[in-house]
This record gives C-alpha cells, structure tokens and sequence, in this order.
C-alpha cells in the first residue's frame, strides 16, 4: 500500500513538473508576439567630397610605438589644451564656442564645475599661442620654456607635472613649431633648441631714437643761482640791517637832546 502511494506520488510530481516546463514555453511564445520578417540593413553609402566632423574636444589617436613627441600631444591635451586651444592658438573666442554653452564663460565663477582651486584664483584675460608664427617668441631656447613652464604650468596647479611629462609637452611643442630636429629633449639639450623667430626678434636693431630739441635756457634767478636762504640767514640779514638803523637813530637822539 505504501509502495502504492509512493509511486502515486512520483507519478503527479512528473507529471505538474511537465506541464509547469510546457506552460512556460507557450507563454514565452505569446510574449514574443508575431515575427516579422527582418530587413537587412542598407549600407551606408559614403557621399562624395564629404568629410567627417571632428571632435576638436577628443584625445588625439594613439600610435603603436608612441614617440616623446606623440606621449607629450596627449599630455598636452590633458593639461594644456582647455585653455591654450586645440592648435595651440589660445583662449579665442573661437576656441571656447567648442565647449558646451554652460562651460564657454571661462571666467565666471565655477563655470567648469566646482573650484578645484584656491576661491580667490583668477585666470588671465589672455592666454597666448603656443603654436604658430611667433609662438614662444619671449624664450630665445626651449631651456628658458622648460625654466618657466616647470614653475608655472598648469595655471592651476603650477609645477605638479614630473620632469618627463614637461620634456614630453614641449616635444610636442616644438614638432607642431617645426623647430628641432626630432630628438628627444633633455635638460642637458634643451639649450642647444633655439626658437628661431625669438633670435630674429633680438637681432633686429630697434629705431634710433631722434635726439631731443633742446629746451631754452631759462634766466637765472636767485633760487637757480644757489642762493636759497634760510631762516638763520634771513634773520643775521635782518640784524644787519637793523643793527646800523638802531645806532643811527640812537646817535640823532643825543644830539637833538644836548641841542636843547
């Protein structure tokens, strides 16, 4: 009887597990709804002349064996590029339409987010090119560029790059420049990298400067003569002055008395 029942029990057990298994497939059918032929996607068919639009905000591409020159575009793109331009040209105007509306104010206050610096930081009116026709014109070597640069860049975290970071962006600077011959920069070579137009600049004498007309001489007057006096001249000037008046008068007197 036992037995009996166990098997009984086996048998519904099977048996619901089946329909429960069955069920479950037609509903995930009927969720499905009806299938509809696929259309293949048409190929996009490339327009003639057409040219891509470029992310002027993007990093720039990766190379397989990366240069100093190509690890410092990207470094220069890091730290550089918010504020000195895509192509080195500055904080134009035009440069800052390519950030979004809300972040185009360079100089209001948490226009890029929270201030991650100092609330009484300001950023100059005026940030100049570092690539293009007289670029870097006030270093006469890339020495005097590294000297500066690795105290006072980035604007705002000045000197927080590593020494190999610096020499890679002023790689970068002087491939875009075309100035150099494609070493490596170190500081033991960074001298011998002129920037060509900054040495024009120096040398080119400036105007001479006409000679003044000389002024008419003006007459000379007590004061021009050295003959500035002071109280304790004025006052032995006036004794001597009045000294003698004094005994004049006094000796008139005398005489007019001894008279009567």
């Amino acid at each position: 009887m036992r037995l009996r029942f166990v098997r009984l029990s086996l048998a519904l057990l099977a048996m619901a597990t089946l329909g429960l298994l069955v069920g479950a497939a037609l509903a995930q059918d009927m969720g499905k709804g009806p299938q509809l032929p696929r259309t293949p996607t048409p190929a996009v068919t490339p327009v003639p002349g057409a040219t891509p639009t470029i992310d002027r905000l993007a990093a720039p591409p990766t190379v397989a064996a990366p240069t100093q020159a190509d690890e410092g575009a990207q470094l220069y793109w890091l730290h550089c590029q918010p504020c000195h331009g895509d192509q080195g040209q500055g904080l134009t105007d035009e440069w800052r339409a390519q950030y979004p509306p809300e972040d185009q104010n360079c100089w209001e206050s948490g226009c890029h987010g929270p201030r991650p610096y100092d609330p009484a930081f300001q950023l100059p009116t005026r940030v100049p090119a570092v690539i293009g026709d007289h670029a870097l014109a006030r270093f006469p070597t890339f020495d005097g560029v590294y000297r500066y640069v690795s105290v006072a860049m980035p604007y705002f975290f000045p000197g927080d790059l590593t020494q190999e970071e610096y020499l890679a962006i002023l790689a970068h600077l002087a491939r875009e420049n075309g100035i150099g011959d494609g070493r490596p920069l170190t500081l033991d070579n960074l001298a011998d990298v002129p920037i060509p137009w900054a040495l024009a600049q120096a040398a080119t004498p400036a105007p001479a400067t006409p000679a003044p007309t000389p002024a008419p001489t003006p007459a000379p007057t007590p004061a021009r003569l050295g003959l500035s006096l002071g109280p304790v001249e004025l006052a032995i000037i006036a004794a001597c002055v009045m000294v003698p008046l004094l005994i004049g008068g006094f000796v008139l007197w005398l005489r007019r008395n001894r008279s009567i």
